[in-house]
C-alpha cells in the first residue's frame, strides 16, 4: 500500500504498451570522422522516424545521441512501422538495430517511460543484427494477428542483468519477404524450365529410341520383365492439406498429428455454480476464438526423443519415472524446456507455425462445443480420463471428445501460452495469450493423473514458474494455419 501511495504522489501511472528500441549503428565512428555531418544525418533519421511512429499511431518519447525509444498501444501497430522504419530507409542513411518488447512501463510527470518494458526492448536492440529488428515471445505472441507479419525464431537468449533467458524472434523485412519468395519463385521456375525442355526435346528422343524398343520386343520372350526400383515402390503421392475443420494432418513422420478446429464464439469461465469452481475462473466472457490446429494427442516421450535426436530440446532427456517412455505423454518438462522443442519442430515444419495454445484456445479445445463442466457432461468418470491414479496411461488409452482430441481431461496436466492472472477482467476477447513482462507463472491445464476430478474440468486453471519441472507436467501443441 505504501508503495501505491509513493506512486501516487508521483502522479506515476504503469500501463501496458509496446516499446520499440532504435540505435544507430556506428554512429561512434560517424561522429569521429564528420560530427557535423553525422548530426545532420541523425536529425533527418529522427524526423523520418518520428514521421512514422506518429503514421502508426506512437510516438517518441526519449532519444539519445545515437538511439530512439519509442511507444505504441498495440504490438501490431509497432509492427508496421518497423517494418516501415527498416524498409524505407534512404541514400546515405546510417543502418539500424531495433529491439521491441511488450511489457509494463511506468508513466513518468513528463510523459517518459521506465521499467521492465523498456530494459527489455532495449537490450533486445543490442543483440539485433544491424538492419535487423529482434522481439520478444510477447511482441511476437500479440502482433502475429497482423496480416504482415512475418517472423523467423532466434532462439532463447541471455539478457544483461536479467535471470531468465528470453525467446526471440527476427522481424522479416518486407524486403526478407520478398527475397524469401522469389527464391521459392526461382525454385518453381527452373522446375518448370526443366519441364519445358524435357517437352522440347520428347519428340525427336522418342524418335531415337523407338528402333530400339522394337528390337527389345523381338528378343527371347522368357526374359521376364525387371521389377519396379524400391524408389518406384515406395515413392509417395504428393499430399495437399485442406484446412477444414476436422481435418487430420501431420508436417513430418516425427511430427505431432493434429486437428484443425474451426473456430468461433464461446463462453469461456465457469457459471458460479459449478462444483469445484476457483475465484479465478471468470468473470465468465464470450470470447471468439480464430481457426487454428491442435495436437490430437499430448506430445509423447517418443516425439520429445525424435528432438533429442534431431539435436534439439537443448539436450534435455526428462526422466520418465520408470513407467516407460514410447507412446506416455512426456512429463517433467517446463514451460521453458518447451520453448526449445517448439523451435525444433518449426524448423523441422520449414516456417514459424508451432506454438503452445493460448487459455482461451485451449479451453475451446477442452470444451469440445458443449457448455458442461466437462466435455462429455457434468461429470467425468474413470473410462472417460486419468485421473487419481498412480501414473500416466498412454495417449488416446481413452475416447476422444466431440472434435477428435484425446486426453483433454486428466493424464497430465498441460502448458499452454498466457501468463497467470487471477481473473479474467482484463483478458482479450480474440483468444489470444495474456502476457507480461518479467512473468513469474505459467497457466497449465487440464489437471493430471494423481488430481481430483474438479482439477480436470474445462474451466480449470493452475499455474506454476516457468522454469518447473513436474510428474504431472506435460504439453500438447497448437499450429497456427496457413
Amino acid at each position: 500500500m505504501a508503495e501505491q501511495n509513493n506512486t501516487n504522489a508521483d502522479d506515476r501511472t504503469i500501463r501496458l504498451a509496446s516499446i520499440v528500441s532504435i540505435d544507430i549503428v556506428g554512429f561512434s565512428t560517424m561522429s569521429e570522422r564528420d560530427q557535423r555531418n553525422a548530426a545532420r544525418k541523425v536529425e533527418a533519421l529522427r524526423t523520418r522516424i518520428e514521421t512514422t511512429a506518429q503514421k502508426h499511431g506512437g510516438r517518441l518519447f526519449n532519444t539519445a545521441g545515437d538511439g530512439f525509444m519509442l511507444e505504441f498501444a498495440s504490438a501490431g501497430a509497432a509492427l508496421g512501422a518497423i517494418q516501415d522504419i527498416l524498409d524505407k530507409r534512404s541514400k546515405g542513411e546510417p543502418p539500424l538495430r531495433v529491439g521491441a518488447h511488450v511489457g509494463d512501463v511506468v508513466v513518468t510527470a513528463t510523459s517518459d517511460l521506465l521499467g521492465h518494458g523498456v530494459n527489455v526492448a532495449a537490450r533486445l536492440q543490442e543483440l539485433a543484427e544491424p538492419g535487423s529488428a529482434l522481439v520478444s515471445a510477447e511482441f511476437r505472441s500479440m502482433a502475429r494477428s497482423s496480416p504482415t507479419a512475418a517472423f523467423q525464431a532466434k532462439g532463447q537468449k541471455p539478457l544483461d542483468n536479467m535471470e531468465q533467458r528470453v525467446q526471440t524472434f527476427e522481424i522479416l523485412s518486407k524486403r526478407q519477404k520478398f527475397a524469401r519468395g522469389a527464391r521459392k519463385a526461382a525454385t518453381i521456375a527452373m522446375v518448370l524450365a526443366v519441364l519445358g525442355v524435357g517437352a522440347y526435346f520428347a519428340p525427336a528422343g522418342w524418335r531415337y529410341a523407338q528402333p530400339l524398343l522394337e528390337r527389345q520386343q523381338q528378343a527371347p520372350a522368357e526374359t521376364p520383365p525387371a521389377a519396379p526400383t524400391q524408389l518406384e515402390t515406395l515413392a509417395p503421392e504428393p499430399t495437399f492439406i485442406t484446412y477444414t475443420p476436422g481435418h487430420v494432418f501431420r508436417d513430418c513422420e516425427t511430427c505431432p498429428e493434429m486437428v484443425v478446429l474451426g473456430g468461433g464464439l464461446f463462453t469461456m469461465g465457469s457459471p458460479a455454480n459449478e462444483p469445484g469452481r476457483g475465484r479465478d475462473e471468470g468473470p465468465q466472457r464470450e470470447v471468439s476464438v480464430q481457426p487454428f490446429a491442435i495436437g490430437k494427442y499430448e506430445v509423447t516421450f517418443a516425439q520429445w526423443d525424435a528432438c533429442l535426436g534431431g539435436g534439439g530440446c537443448n539436450g534435455y532427456s526428462p526422466p520418465d519415472g520408470g513407467w516407460g517412455r514410447g507412446d506416455r505423454p512426456v512429463t517433467n518438462v517446463s514451460w521453458n524446456d518447451i520453448q526449445a522443442y517448439l523451435d525444433w519442430l518449426n524448423e523441422r515444419a520449414g516456417g514459424l507455425r508451432y506454438r503452445l495454445a493460448s487459455e482461451a484456445e485451449w479451453e475451446y479445445a477442452a470444451r469440445g462445443g458443449a457448455s458442461d463442466a466437462y466435455a462429455f457432461g457434468p461429470r467425468v468418470t474413470a473410462t472417460q480420463a486419468t485421473f487419481r491414479t498412480r501414473q500416466t496411461t498412454p495417449v488416446g488409452a481413452h475416447a476422444a471428445n466431440a472434435f477428435q482430441l484425446f486426453d483433454m481431461h486428466g493424464n497430465v496436466g498441460e502448458w499452454v501460452e498466457d501468463c497467470y492472472a487471477p481473473s479474467y477482467q482484463l483478458a482479450p476477447i480474440d483468444g489470444a495469450a495474456v502476457q507480461a513482462a518479467n512473468c513469474q507463472r505459467r497457466v497449465y491445464r487440464g489437471g493430471a493423473f494423481a488430481d481430483r476430478e474438479p482439477v480436470l474440468r474445462a474451466a480449470a486453471r493452475q499455474s506454476a514458474r516457468p522454469d518447473t519441472r513436474a510428474q504431472g507436467l506435460g504439453f500438447r501443441v497448437a499450429r497456427t494455419l496457413d
